[in-house]
C-alpha cells in the first residue's frame, strides 16, 4: 500500500481557457476564409486564433504579406487581428479552427505564427472524438466536460511547445514528412528520400521506424489514403479522379489498397452533410 503526501513548495494555479468559436470544417481546393468579409465576431482584446490541422495542406495569410504554410498533424496560434485569409493548399484541409479568450499572461507566453509539429496525432484525436461528442448533446454538464478535455488539449500543446528540443533525427523525419505533403500526386520513391535528405535507403528506413512506427513506403501510402478518405466525405469528386490525383495507377489499385487500411471499400463512404460546422459560437449583440 502506498499512501505518500506529495510536497508542492509553491501554489500550483490553473488559469482556465475560454472558447468563443470552434468550427470543425473540410475544406476542399475551393475554401477559402477572407476576413473581414467572412468573420464571424468582433475583436476582443486577450483572444487568440489556433488552427489545428487533421490532414492535408492549408495556407495562412497575414496582413503582413507573410505567408505561412500547415500541413497534417500540425498547429499554430495566431493573434486574430494579424489575419488576412486560409485557404486550402491542395485536395484537402481538414482542420479545427478555434477562437479562445484567457489571461494576458497566458496569451503573450505563447509562441504566435510558428507552426508547431504534433507527434501523438492519435492521442488528440482521441480527445477530440471525444470532446465534439460532448459538445453535440448541447447539455449544460457536457459542454463543461468538453470545455475542460479542451483545456487539458490546450495545456499539453503547450508542454510540447515548451519542450520543442528536437534530435537531428527527428529533423530529418519531418522535413521528408513534409515534401510527402507536397507530393501527393507523386508516386515518389524511398531511394529519392533518401537523397532529398542525404542518406542511404536503408538509414531513411530506421529514421522512420525509430520515429513513426512505419517505414517512409508505408507512411506515405497511408498519408495519401487518409487523405483519400476526407476528399470522399466532402462528396465531390469520382473515386478514378481522386485516384488519379493521389497517384495510384488505376481506380481497382486504389479501391484494393483503401480497403485494406479501413477494412470497407471507397464506394461505401458516405459524404458528410456539413463540410464545415460551428459547434462554438458566441452570440454576438
Amino acid at each position: 500500500m502506498k499512501n505518500q503526501p506529495l510536497v508542492i513548495t509553491k501554489n500550483v494555479n490553473f488559469n482556465s481557457v475560454g472558447i468563443r468559436s470552434f468550427w470543425d470544417v473540410i475544406g476542399d481546393e475551393h475554401y477559402i476564409n477572407l476576413w473581414p468579409r467572412d468573420r464571424r465576431l468582433p475583436y476582443r482584446e486577450n483572444t487568440l486564433v489556433i488552427i489545428y490541422t487533421e490532414k492535408g495542406n492549408g495556407i495562412i495569410n497575414l496582413k503582413t504579406k507573410e505567408e505561412i504554410r500547415i500541413r497534417g498533424n500540425s498547429l499554430i496560434f495566431l493573434d486574430p487581428h494579424t489575419i488576412h485569409c486560409y485557404r486550402c493548399d491542395g485536395l484537402i484541409w481538414k482542420l479545427y479552427w478555434i477562437e479562445i479568450n484567457s489571461d494576458p499572461e497566458t496569451i503573450n507566453r505563447i509562441p504566435k505564427q510558428k507552426v508547431i509539429q504534433i507527434d501523438n496525432h492519435r492521442h488528440f484525436a482521441i480527445q477530440f472524438e471525444e470532446l465534439l461528442d460532448s459538445l453535440q448533446k448541447q447539455k449544460v454538464d457536457y459542454n463543461s466536460y468538453a470545455a475542460a478535455i479542451f483545456n487539458k488539449i490546450f495545456y499539453e500543446w503547450l508542454l510540447t511547445v515548451n519542450n520543442e528540443q528536437k534530435s537531428k533525427s527527428y529533423n530529418s523525419v519531418q522535413s521528408v514528412i513534409e515534401e510527402m505533403h507536397h507530393r501527393l500526386s507523386d508516386n515518389w520513391q524511398v531511394r529519392e528520400m533518401a537523397l532529398f535528405i542525404g542518406c542511404s535507403e536503408q538509414h531513411l528506413r530506421k529514421l522512420f521506424l525509430n520515429h513513426t512506427g512505419k517505414s517512409p513506403k508505408v507512411y506515405y501510402l497511408q498519408l495519401k489514403l487518409d487523405i483519400a478518405l476526407g476528399v470522399l466525405k466532402r462528396g465531390n469528386k469520382s473515386i478514378s479522379q481522386i485516384a488519379f490525383d493521389l497517384g495510384f495507377s488505376d481506380a481497382f489499385h486504389f479501391s484494393n489498397v483503401f480497403k485494406k487500411r479501413f477494412g470497407y471499400p471507397p464506394s461505401t463512404v458516405e459524404p458528410i452533410a456539413e463540410t464545415s460546422q460551428p459547434l462554438i459560437r458566441e452570440e454576438t449583440e
